[in-house]
């Protein structure tokens, strides 16, 4: 769906009446950083984001890690007031809540067939 960012603005502002848009960034862009500097980088924040969601779901609320903003990140910071040339952005998570409780795993790949034991 491409949307102009007053499209954008103006769907963000219809949504935010009714969730919060949680927005993990991360002080600094990455684009020349070395491959160590960006396993820091992201190996500190993604950690952090996900330990968020299950509190979140421990208090009633639900979650969604989505990175679809990432593909405009400069339009998405734009509209969500976020310096793009000073931060980068992890996620954009919408919070709520839910209607219902009947929450389930959902489906997964067999670990067998992602899950490497001391060789690929």
């Amino acid at each position: 769906m491409d949307l102009t960012p007053d499209e954008l603005l103006s769907t963000t502002r219809t949504v935010r009446l009714r969730l919060d848009l949680t927005r993990p960034c991360i002080e600094g862009r990455t684009e020349g950083a070395s491959i160590v500097g960006q396993a820091h980088t992201w190996g500190s924040i993604l950690p952090a984001v996900w330990s968020f969601m299950p509190a979140a779901r421990a208090r009633g609320l639900g979650i969604c890690w989505t990175g679809g903003n990432l593909r405009r990140e400069r339009e998405a910071a734009e509209v969500l007031g976020i310096p793009y040339t000073e931060v980068v952005q992890a996620a954009l998570i919408p919070v709520a809540h839910t209607v219902g409780t009947d929450f389930r795993p959902a489906r997964r790949v067999p670990t067998s067939e992602v899950l490497h034991w001391d060789r690929w």
